[in-house]
């Protein structure tokens, strides 16, 4: 069983769903993953029980750090954990667990407890008063639920498909019948990994969206509210629907289906004599729509449809060239998964890894309407996921991102800067202010080409275009190493 890598199973998401009360309890949605359910199902209690603390009571956290006092304190039998609910527990396909709960926390319990433990603590004013800071909390525990469910969902999809192949009669090259061509066809077909990415993501939702109270609320706020709809498998079932608080949760769910045809590549052609990864024309089914447009009231609406077991979601074509005596070699095609090949690891999409050392590609575009300056300013201020030294890629390092069909926009700024080679004559008239006008805008023409940067055009098969001015507007992806 290939074995899915969760992003640090003990440091994981507490999500504020909170609920005030007179007695100066909160209610948290908090989720954990572990080894066991027990141990997924501590691991919530204990995030619920750090981030009531550190909202509510002291921003000096470091008391987590003690692994056994931080058990005793969001043990049930301390009284700090009043009582929960489960709101799911899945097992993930490599047998660890993940659990989400809804945990109520009484902060006087917790503010006493800590006391009778010798540590001085700053009691934070306003305790129950500020709404706004809470829905703050509430939205950054959205960004933390769904960064960690992509990164769930991004390796289980890699082994979400089954592949078949057929091959076609061989067909001359030339005249002397010395090169031929043999048409191949790979057929994708969602597998049961698929049904677990959709259980998986409608329950990851269910627990972090946006009540329709909630919402009401924060439209009469003039804050955004962004609608997602999954279509259900069977015609005759409920579309299910969320409302979410950031658009970076819109741009991470875009950006995860997005990667299909990426996902749907994961095979290898063997002929006998040799293989081929991944190749062929591909044709795609989307799984998702995007829409710009106010849709019944929201902007940014996506609307997901998850594909069932056997649903067939790519096909690929391509004439694999062979010389005769090759063919002569060739004892029969066979097509494989390639299984997880892009971990979810120090932030983002692993690229490029040896030796312990690689790239990490972040896992949305930061914008696909930026100039080049804006875009190197952007890739500096970038903080995604506790990692803050993203920068913008170099051509080669935007061709690794291609390869892998992490990719979805046409032009992509790099930070490689091109120049080409023109010649300008250094000869005017000093006498003829027209020449010398000319002269200028040559000279300040060519000067502009040699601070073009290198893009790649996905849309035409990965081809460059170089020099092209700085301040035009395309695409952002940025990267850091480790």
């Amino acid at each position: 069983m290939v074995k899915y890598l969760l992003v640090n199973a003990y440091v994981f998401l507490a999500f504020l769903s909170i609920a005030q009360t007179k007695n100066k309890d909160v209610v948290i949605t908090a989720s954990g993953s572990g080894t066991s359910q027990e141990l997924a199902k501590q691991t919530a209690l204990r995030n619920a029980i750090e981030q009531a603390f550190g909202a509510f009571i002291s921003s000096k956290t470091e008391i987590f750090n003690d692994e056994i006092v931080a058990d005793q304190m969001s043990s049930v039998s301390s009284g700090n954990v009043k009582s929960y609910e489960v709101l799911n527990e899945s097992q993930l396909p490599n047998g660890t667990w993940a659990s989400t709960l809804r945990v109520i926390v009484s902060v006087d319990k917790l503010t006493t407890f800590v006391e009778a433990k010798g540590i001085t603590i700053e009691i934070k004013g306003g305790l129950f008063a500020l709404n706004i800071k809470q829905q703050l909390l509430n939205e950054q525990g959205e960004i933390n639920a769904i960064t960690e469910m992509f990164g769930v969902l991004h390796e289980v999809m890699q082994t979400a498909f089954d592949y078949t192949i057929q091959s076609g009669d061989p067909k001359s090259l030339d005249a002397e019948s010395k090169n031929w061509e043999i048409p191949l066809t790979i057929t994708a077909t969602a597998n049961k990994n698929m049904d677990f990415c959709a259980n998986y993501f409608i329950k990851t939702l269910s627990a972090i969206s946006l009540t329709q109270a909630e919402v009401e609320t924060y439209k009469s706020l003039n804050k955004a509210v962004f609608k997602l709809e999954v279509k259900p498998e069977k015609v005759w079932e409920e579309t299910k629907v969320f409302f979410l608080r950031k658009k970076y949760s819109m741009d991470v769910i875009s950006s995860l289906f997005s990667n299909m045809e990426f996902y749907t590549r994961l095979f290898t052609i063997q002929s006998g004599i040799d293989e081929k990864n991944g190749e062929g024309k591909g044709n795609v089914n989307p799984l998702f729509e995007n829409s710009l447009r106010y849709y019944q009231g929201f902007k940014n609406s996506i609307i997901i449809s998850f594909p069932t077991p056997l649903q067939t979601i790519g096909t690929f074509v391509l004439n694999d060239k062979k010389t005769l005596n090759q063919i002569e070699q060739i004892t029969g095609y066979s097509v494989k998964p390639r299984g997880v090949v892009s971990p979810f690891r120090f932030g983002g999409y692993v690229i490029f890894e040896k030796d312990g050392h690689g790239l990490v590609a972040a896992i949305y575009d930061l914008d696909s309407r930026m100039d080049w300056n804006s875009a190197v300013k952007a890739g500096e201020e970038f903080v995604s996921n506790g990692y803050n030294d993203w920068r913008l890629p170099t051509k080669d390092e935007i061709n690794l991102m291609n390869n892998k069909a992490f990719l979805s926009q046409c032009y992509y700024w790099s930070s490689t800067i091109e120049s080409e080679n023109r010649e300008i004559s250094e000869e005017k008239d000093s006498d003829s202010e027209s020449n010398e006008t000319e002269f200028e805008e040559q000279k300040e023409e060519s000067n502009q080409l040699k601070s073009t940067v290198y893009m790649l055009n996905r849309c035409w098969n990965g081809e460059p275009i170089s020099y092209y001015p700085k301040n035009r507007a395309c695409s952002v992806r940025v990267i850091r190493s480790y």
